[in-house]
């Protein structure tokens, strides 16, 4: 099982990202909510496929799973995100399955639902895959850390009751 405690390393990344303070309306917290399943499923179904060993193809596989790091599009719902990412995974990586999609967004749901440290930690870790690549390192800047401060910036009941009701969905 993965801990649920930050390392060291992943202390000091979070305390390296910006302080940022978010003015967010209701609609946007939905897409950012959306958003943040879209990155998760990518993470999910490399780790599931790769055994949590990530590959020199971990950056292009959560990428090309996630339309908000693909080409920075999101969907307007879960379901709608849900069938994308689907989509996705049956089109673009190596193992193209039905089972194993179905079987990603359970462990995108699993995720969330250990909560925002779970979550940050997944995020850490594409961050970690995005830095590595000479071309998507820039998708830390534009996506990735914005959505670490963001979840850094709720508080813990805002954090439970926001992820609670991504993983109602799932």
């Amino acid at each position: 099982g993965a801990s649920l405690d930050f390392t060291h390393e992943e202390r000091e990344a979070l305390l390296r990202l910006p302080r940022r303070s978010y003015i967010v309306s209701h609609d946007e917290k939905k897409r950012l909510l959306v958003g943040l399943f879209d990155i998760l499923f990518g993470y999910a179904y490399d780790v599931r496929t790769t055994l949590n060993d990530p590959t020199c193809e971990s950056a292009w596989t959560v990428c090309k799973l996630s339309s908000t790091l693909s080409w920075l599009d999101t969907c307007d719902s879960v379901a709608h995100a849900i069938a994308s990412s689907i989509r996705r995974a049956l089109v673009y990586p190596l193992y193209r399955n039905w089972e194993l999609s179905c079987r990603v967004v359970a462990d995108v749901g699993r995720i969330v639902a250990l909560g925002r440290v779970q979550v940050l930690k997944a995020l850490m870790r594409v961050r970690n895959l995005l830095s590595g690549s000479s071309s998507r390192y820039i998708l830390n800047n534009i996506v990735v850390d914005d959505y670490c401060c963001w979840l850094q910036s709720l508080t813990e009941g805002s954090a439970a009751k926001k992820l609670s009701s991504l993983a109602g969905h799932l």
